[in-house]
């Protein structure tokens, strides 16, 4: 029995030029669509962050424009104190008209809400790498002016600003006694848990009388006045790159 070889007929250099071709075409055209496939990934994941930090810008806006409304009450709270110690250190009205008159003012405490912003979607557009993809230009830059300037002054200006609110609430307390007061429901077996009756013993005290005419106490309002403005004028900072960033992420968003 006879065995027969088929013999092959070799392959030309065209054709092994062209297989390689067709291979690295292939290869070329998988690695391209897996660069594809990971871009349209992180474009939708970036997406998804710029949602959520625009639902978070939102509701910064809300807050900030809650706490500018309460430094604007304390303004003008602050504003009819500062008239009226100058008035009774003008001798231009008495004592009791200076008491009086302390009275009828409305919440005379350093009363304000500070405002605390909420980084937590851009941290994870951070952490997660995909800020670095993010390309350069308004988005980005305010991105870290709003989160990494504007946020870090606000969080210092907030302890500065409650730390001197504690300052002036224990040196005069009838403004935070009567809060705490009007604020609980507290047992009427006790005179002083009344607020009303509270304030005017507090006002009746030799005490209360030496520092409402003193100097330090004028120097005391003075200085949580200022320390008002200073503190609105970062709300404002934080309240431009804010309204800066909520135009340009709906501007961006598809």
């Amino acid at each position: 029995m006879e065995v027969h070889h088929h013999s092959h007929k070799p392959k030309k250099w065209k054709e092994y030029i062209t297989e390689f071709i067709m291979l690295f075409a292939a290869v070329t055209l998988g690695f391209l669509a897996e660069n594809l496939r990971e871009h349209q990934v992180i474009n939708h994941r970036i997406e998804q962050n710029k949602v959520a930090i625009l639902k978070d810008l939102l509701a910064d806006s809300v807050e900030i424009a809650k706490v500018l409304r309460i430094e604007d009450t304390c303004i003008n709270t602050f504003n009819r104190v500062n008239h009226i110690l100058y008035l009774a250190k003008t001798k231009q009205i008495s004592y009791n008209q200076l008491v009086d008159s302390i009275k009828a003012t409305p919440k005379l405490i350093a009363f304000s809400n500070t405002l605390y912003m909420n980084n937590s979607s851009f941290k994870n557009l951070q952490s997660s790498g995909l800020l670095s993809k993010l390309e350069e230009g308004a988005l980005k830059n305010t991105l870290a002016t709003y989160y990494e300037v504007d946020f870090k002054s606000l969080e210092a200006a907030n302890e500065f600003f409650d730390q001197a609110g504690i300052v002036f609430n224990n040196y005069l307390p009838t403004g935070i006694g009567k809060l705490v007061r009007s604020k609980n429901v507290l047992s009427n077996e006790y005179v002083l848990n009344n607020a009303d009756s509270y304030v005017n013993f507090i006002l009746s005290l030799e005490k209360t009388k030496n520092i409402l005419q003193s100097d330090e106490f004028i120097y005391e309002v003075q200085k949580y006045y200022n320390y008002i403005f200073i503190y609105r004028n970062s709300l404002k900072i934080a309240k431009r790159s804010n309204d800066a960033l909520i135009k340009i992420l709906r501007s961006e968003i598809k």
